[in-house]
């Protein structure tokens, strides 16, 4: 009996990251052709900046939506067969995400000129973020939603959306890069998803459990708290890290220069591609399982269970990518990147090492550890960027990526040690 349930979730895991991982592909191949096409039109320099303006707009929707997207996640996976208590969560959480949305597009409108300046080192972009205070409305709605169909597990809608999002993306940044260089790259990524909302929304209201019923409740002091207590860890999560990639690539800007800066992004950007397989599986299927256990023998199964599928795909994937570098950097990129093959090695081993420490820090965000995971993620993202500075200065553009593999070794080992009640039998 237990071989079959064992078989079973192992299944699950697997469907589920065919249906991510097919998504995903998709995802990431739009991707591609688009940085293919900025890096062919508009050089290293192009896909540094594009970069910085992607970081921006995941900070800002995260901050948008009030960081409550896992806590959406973990509520709505918990109560989804308690009717009263998911139209709380569902009630409450789009009247936050409404009320944060309002006022972060405010800032972002106010705050144009310093942003324009901070981050292309210009004036000339004020009218981007001036859009894009607009459209985030829709960012934050649609985060929301996504969130919800990650609760229920509605994973087939969500790689719908997914696919919906990388094909329009593909379609307007492109002939934006192509027709209006910079400009016309930085407007289409302000208003991509402002479409899918659209389509986000109507696959939520085909759900079987669409009632708009469940929307209309008033704001609840005790189940705000609830999605609160998520803030912090949600902005801490989805933050920090482009927050440190902009403070990173401005250093390698102001210090080597504009054309390394490009190098490092383009990096990254392979990078983020094949791991995000993993993470949207991790997200999709991990999260909203181990928020449905309470059993900690269960718990321990469930990691060691994504151990075993998860880690053997990450060093296979590491190897081929490793091997072909130089037909990657030709493929996606140009000519111009051929000396970004040096930063693969580092690069690749922090990889690894980030996934697996992965698989044991869902933990805290699926058991609402939050003091313990917003003092890690503000101590590790510091020691990112000092030790990626410390050693961009000691062996120049290399050090940031092994700047990368080294905190996320020591983080691999924190995690073990932090959760260790739930990773060693006793």
């Amino acid at each position: 009996m237990k071989r079959v349930l064992t078989g079973l979730k192992s299944n699950q895991m697997i469907r589920t990251s065919i249906y991510t991982g097919v998504g995903t592909v998709i995802g990431q191949v739009s991707g591609i052709v688009v940085i293919k096409i900025i890096a062919v039109t508009l050089g290293t320099t192009g896909v540094a900046m594009v970069s910085q303006f992607i970081d921006f707009i995941t900070m800002s929707t995260s901050v948008a939506s009030g960081g409550i997207q896992q806590g959406v996640v973990k509520y709505v996976a918990e109560f989804r067969k308690r009717k009263e208590e998911l139209a709380q969560i569902l009630s409450n959480s789009l009247k936050l995400t409404l009320i944060s949305t309002f006022m972060s597009g405010l800032i972002i409108f106010l705050s144009s000129s310093f942003l324009s300046d901070y981050l292309f080192n210009s004036d000339d972009y004020q009218y981007v973020f001036r859009i894009f205070s607009i459209t985030v409305i829709l960012f934050g709605l649609n985060a929301l939603l996504m969130s919800i169909l990650t609760g229920t597990s509605e994973i087939r809608k969500l790689v719908l959306i997914k696919i919906s999002n990388s094909s329009f993306a593909l379609v307007v940044t492109s002939l934006g890069a192509y027709l209006f260089g910079l400009p016309g790259a930085l407007v289409a990524l302000s208003i991509s998803q402002s479409v899918v909302f659209f389509i986000s929304l109507l696959l939520v209201m085909n759900s079987n459990w669409y009632n708009k019923r469940l929307f209309s409740i008033g704001l609840s002091s005790a189940y705000v708290k609830k999605l609160f207590a998520f803030t912090l860890m949600g902005i801490c999560m989805m933050v920090l890290g482009p927050l440190i990639n902009i403070g990173i690539r401005n250093f390698i800007i102001d210090h080597l220069s504009v054309h390394d800066a490009g190098l490092w992004s383009g990096m990254t950007k392979i990078s983020n591609s094949y791991l995000g397989v993993i993470t949207i599986t991790l997200s999709y299927y991990y999260l909203p399982k181990l928020s449905s256990l309470s059993d900690r023998t269960e718990i321990r199964k469930e990691i060691f269970q994504g151990m075993k599928i998860i880690l053997p795909a990450v060093l296979f994937l590491i190897a081929v990518i490793f091997l072909l570098k130089k037909e990657i950097i030709q493929l996606i990129y140009t000519n111009e990147f051929i000396n970004m093959k040096y930063l693969f090695g580092g690069q690749l081993i922090g990889d690894f090492f980030k996934i697996a420490s992965f698989l044991f820090s869902y933990l805290m965000l699926a058991k609402a550890m939050t003091k313990l995971f917003i003092v890690t993620s503000v101590i590790f993202a510091a020691l990112t960027y000092i030790l990626s500075v410390t050693m961009i200065n000691l062996i120049v553009l290399s050090g940031a990526v092994y700047a990368y593999a080294i905190v996320y070794f020591i983080y691999l080992l924190t995690m073990i040690y932090l959760l260790r009640g739930y990773v060693y039998a006793g």
